[in-house]
């Protein structure tokens, strides 16, 4: 991803700033110079701390100066790392205070893209089709479940019309996307049934789209105590080597320590694709051999046509 800006983004308690320090951190594995800025802190682009404007022309031009400064004096060889502040203020702070109709920030929205794209920049959203799962604390501010299901309606509308590009990580991966990705790792697919009935079961499954466009799943089978199994990991092969594996691998391992306890272990164990044991070793997996643990198994079972 050749980037100077990262902004992650969606609903509010969508893990946004757990992401963005990950993201950043992977980065700096790299050996890039990276800045990360959470949402709410005194030097972020665009969070003002200071909303006492009296109308809505006074908010948009105090925020579009600060992204403006940002850009003018950011440095070309750091990637910063921005935790929301881009649909925040436009659709949240700005359309509540003033009642802003949603037409204005999309115009809000379009100009701050414009401002911010010398610097080639990557959102990344993190869509909660399950708003309720996402509301958390904001419930009340937001007034309503129903707001929350029209803001993300809104920003996922607003992203398909900008012009920069833009990754979503979502839950809500369907059979005829699992079928692709699996076909462009080469494997051999199932039914359609079967296959919507693995996803069905699977305990926990990610999907990150590009554009609208899946390239990457995970599933997980766990028993949210002391294991996790790792099924389908895919990355479309266009893909590979841009971070995407990595990325998705540590949001769902940091979505299943957010399921743990305070003092708890769990195993994650998966079955690695030849060839593929360096890119496990990187995330902090270790190869088990035969006089370690003994063999590996498995154990294919069919049911015969009656």
């Amino acid at each position: 991803m050749k980037t100077n800006l990262m902004i992650v983004e969606g609903l509010s308690e969508s893990e946004k700033s757990m992401t963005a320090a990950m993201i950043a951190e992977e980065l700096k594995k790299k050996g890039k110079s990276v800045i990360c800025v959470d949402n709410g802190v005194q030097n972020h682009s665009s969070d003002n701390t200071d909303y006492d404007f009296s109308d809505f022309e006074a908010e948009w031009k105090k925020v579009l100066e600060r992204w403006r400064s940002f850009v003018t004096k950011a440095d070309k060889d750091t990637i910063y790392v921005l935790c929301c502040g881009f649909f925040w203020n436009a659709l949240c702070e700005v359309k509540k205070r003033f009642d802003e109709d949603v037409e204005e920030s999309k115009v809000y929205i379009a100009e701050i893209a414009e401002i911010i794209k010398p610097l080639k920049p990557i959102l990344i959203y993190i869509d909660k089709a399950n708003v309720k799962a996402a509301k958390g604390s904001m419930f009340d501010y937001e007034d309503s479940m129903q707001s929350l299901v029209e803001r993300r309606a809104r920003e996922l509308q607003i992203l398909r019309e900008l012009e920069f590009d833009y990754y979503t990580i979502s839950q809500d991966i369907c059979v005829e996307e699992f079928a692709q990705l699996c076909i462009s790792a080469g494997w051999n697919t199932p039914s359609i049934e079967q296959m919507q009935t693995a996803i069905e079961n699977s305990t926990q499954s990610f999907v990150i789209r590009h554009k609208g466009r899946a390239i990457a799943m995970i599933h997980w089978l766990g028993d949210y105590g002391m294991h996790w199994f790792m099924k389908e990991f895919v990355v479309h092969k266009d893909y590979q080597g841009k971070m995407i594996g990595t990325f998705l691998y540590r949001y769902s391992e940091n979505f299943i320590k957010s399921t743990m306890k305070p003092g708890w272990k769990a195993c994650i164990d998966l079955r690695s694709a030849q060839g593929k044991e360096p890119f496990y070793q990187k995330l902090g997996f270790q190869l088990l051999t035969e006089q370690e643990s003994g063999s590996g198994m498995e154990k294919m079972i069919e049911r015969t046509v009656e």
